[in-house]
């Protein structure tokens, strides 16, 4: 659905446009071939990948593994938003992380601390990677962190002029997904010569995490094993009935299993719905974890025998770490989205039903509770089981 044209926004599209342009026209670099591209040797990588969704950072991490690959000698560096700091935090393919926090525009002085920490990386080469948008903000970086080579996607589709003029070697852009999310992350790159035959995405907590996620368990009493839940999502129309959920999940403890509530900043009206259904078993057979960082969250998951959620966030982090995991998608095509791991089942709703709350509504209240409860409980035991005594 193509965004509604307003005057406010007309005009930061038009401000951004002058700004690309302003860049462009101070920033001219010679440009480079493919193969002179690859035959460089760089000491020190820089990426930009500074957009906020944390799925499509999951989606990316095989685009490190890729320049790893590539370039086997260099040092790579991220500059990713603070949301996704967490998810790439222990990623073996990169040697350094950069947070660029959008709030710095306004902060003059953190900015320019940001730009003297990247700059000090010293860079000999950097890419500005893109999605289905084309962001100015990360060209801006990019060009500001003094690499003498900087590639990025080309701007034009987006209605930019700036590629062309500013980098020294200009990838394909794919506006639209027509692929899984992975691949289109990978194919700019795939497409001047920087590839990686292993797609499968990366999350590794941190020795801290694994700490944390030890000592909950330890104060819940309860043992890895556990089967987990993950009831919200960040996008309304990919929840699952609340009701639903608290059916699969007394199921499993009248199975003699422990279910683990897991939650995220976005999912406290989900969690709330959840909980006053669960009556008597919330707190017993059905544990509520506390609030905790994405590390923690992917520590976890580690100790889960299996897991459940929506079409969220936390789907693919659970992709990553290889907990078998039933997916429920509604409007999300999963051919796109759903994490290339043979550990994850996906269930689409069949059909969607005319909903009042908008288009993209309808769906999940299709998908049947005895065919989650079949595919959630037929997943390969991963750990054993934590049962109540």
């Amino acid at each position: 659905m193509q965004p509604v044209a307003t005057p406010t926004r007309s005009f930061k599209r038009l401000a951004t446009g002058l700004a690309g342009r302003l860049i462009a026209m101070l920033v001219n670099r010679p440009r480079l071939t493919p193969d002179q591209l690859l035959s460089l040797q760089p000491r020190q990588i820089l990426v930009v990948r500074q957009h906020n969704q944390m799925g499509d950072m999951v989606c990316a991490t095989p685009v490190f593994r890729a320049l790893s690959e590539t370039f086997p000698t260099a040092r790579i560096g991220l500059v990713t938003a603070p949301v996704n700091r967490e998810v790439v935090q222990n990623n073996p393919h990169l040697d350094r992380i950069f947070t660029f926090d959008q709030k710095m525009w306004r902060n003059p002085v953190r900015l320019a601390g940001f730009l003297t920490e990247i700059r000090a990386f010293k860079p000999d080469l950097t890419f500005i990677l893109s999605s289905v948008s084309f962001s100015v903000t990360s060209a801006a970086i990019g060009l500001a962190s003094s690499a003498p080579v900087v590639v990025g996607a080309d701007s034009e589709p987006f209605g930019f002029d700036l590629s062309r003029h500013a980098f020294s070697l200009v990838m394909p852009s794919f506006p639209l997904l027509d692929r899984h999310a992975v691949q289109h992350s990978l194919a700019p790159l795939q497409a001047v010569g920087i590839t990686t035959d292993d797609h499968s995405t990366v999350v590794v907590p941190s020795a801290a995490d694994e700490k944390a996620a030890d000592a909950i368990l330890a104060d819940l009493a309860l043992a890895p094993g556990f089967w987990a839940l993950h009831p919200g999502a960040g996008k309304k129309q990919n929840i699952w009935p609340a009701d639903r959920f608290s059916e699969v999940a007394l199921r499993a403890v009248g199975q003699g299993n422990r279910v683990l509530l897991l939650h995220g900043p976005a999912d406290g009206n989900a969690l709330r719905q959840l909980k006053n259904l669960l009556g008597d078993e919330l707190g017993r057979g059905v544990i509520t974890a506390p609030a905790c960082s994405i590390g923690v969250g992917a520590a976890l998951l580690t100790r889960a025998d299996r897991f459940l959620c929506n079409d969220t966030g936390v789907m693919h982090m659970a992709g990553a770490v290889g907990v078998p995991t039933v997916a429920l998608f509604g409007p999300t095509d999963p051919d796109l989205w759903q994490p290339p791991s043979e550990e994850v089942q996906v269930i689409r709703s069949p059909r969607q039903d005319k909903d009042a709350r908008g288009r993209e509504f309808g769906w999940m209240e299709n998908i049947a509770t005895d065919l989650v409860w079949s595919a959630w409980q037929s997943l390969a035991t991963r750990s054993g089981s934590s049962r109540r005594p």
